[in-house]
């Protein structure tokens, strides 16, 4: 090789390696982050599974402080293993906290604000009117928060992105109510008071006002049957079960949802279950239309009996 020729490479090969790595003034070419997955898993599921109801997920990242840094939204996801979504950040210790199924339709959700918004923030409240709340029935909200994730400083070489996977646990509850034993019962109606319509961005039950909840009633052979869905579902709250008349007002049953009947059977998990079915069953006292509630069955568990508690 002619000598002269040797300087010439050497340039050559410095000038390669520079714009091959990052520019270290502002690391522009070379950034950090947090690599995100998803998938949901129950205290009593022995395998992760990868809901397909959840069709979009909005994702916030907070920093050590619980600080919101940063947000992004995705549409038409497919949850599965490899599905991710990638969020560039600050070199920090943060969390991401993730929500799925909010839609304006049904909620008045805040605006999240970069640098001010908390975790302990409002997220979202449960449109209503008149304190009568809009139905959610047929649909699901799910909410889950990564471990705290160390992003570290992206060097002059390489891109550095963190791995942070987030639980997505639903918190929607479907519960169906069946009356039997009405002669009339079209005369009568299900309703159910709840305080528990509002949300906080971490995934607590954010005060308010109790809303009542109504449903469309079907009657078939007799039985009066009504669908409703609430959200989450803790001890603490308000969250009662009416059976009343339509003509008079006069209440045939009022019952704490929780501490009465569903967590009556000792085979209920709030944290695994979300499907109820309550059955109560009636008795004309007096064959003048005087009913009295004779049994109560949650997910096919007797929890109450006229016999034996009444």
């Amino acid at each position: 090789m002619n000598l002269s020729s040797k300087p010439i490479l050497l340039i050559s090969v410095i000038i390669l390696l520079f714009f091959s790595g990052c520019i270290k003034d502002d690391y522009k070419d070379c950034v950090q982050g947090i690599n995100v997955t998803f998938y949901s898993k129950t205290p009593c599921d022995i395998d992760a599974n990868y809901p397909e109801q959840i069709k979009n997920i909005t994702m916030g990242v907070f920093d050590k402080n619980g600080i919101l840094v940063s947000s992004k939204h995705a549409n038409d996801t497919k949850l599965q293993k490899d599905f991710r979504q990638t969020i560039e950040t600050e070199s920090g210790l943060y969390t991401v906290i993730a929500w799925s199924g909010l839609e304006t339709d049904h909620y008045d959700i805040s605006a999240l604000k970069i640098g001010s918004t908390t975790k302990n923030d409002l997220l979202f409240r449960l449109k209503r009117a008149a304190q009568r709340a809009s139905s959610i029935e047929g649909t699901r909200v799910y909410y889950g928060e990564s471990p705290a994730v160390y992003v570290p400083q992206a060097d002059n070489s390489e891109s550095i992105f963190e791995n942070a996977a987030i639980n997505m646990r639903e918190i929607t509850n479907r519960i169906t109510i069946s009356v039997e034993g009405l002669l009339k019962a079209e005369e009568y109606e299900i309703e159910i008071e709840s305080d528990n319509g509002s949300m906080n961005i971490d995934g607590s039950i954010a005060p308010d006002e109790v809303i009542e909840h109504s449903a469309e009633h079907t009657i078939k052979d007799g039985v009066m049957e009504a669908r409703f869905t609430l959200l989450k579902l803790e001890t603490g709250y308000n969250n009662n079960i009416i059976i009343k008349s339509k003509l008079s007002g006069a209440e045939l049953y009022r019952g704490s949802l929780l501490g009465t009947l569903l967590l009556k059977n000792p085979d209920v998990n709030l944290a695994c279950d979300h499907d109820f079915t309550i059955r109560f069953t009636t008795k004309d006292q007096c064959s003048c239309g005087t009913y009295t509630i004779m049994e109560i069955w949650v997910n096919n568990w007797l929890v109450h009996s006229y016999e034996t508690e009444m």
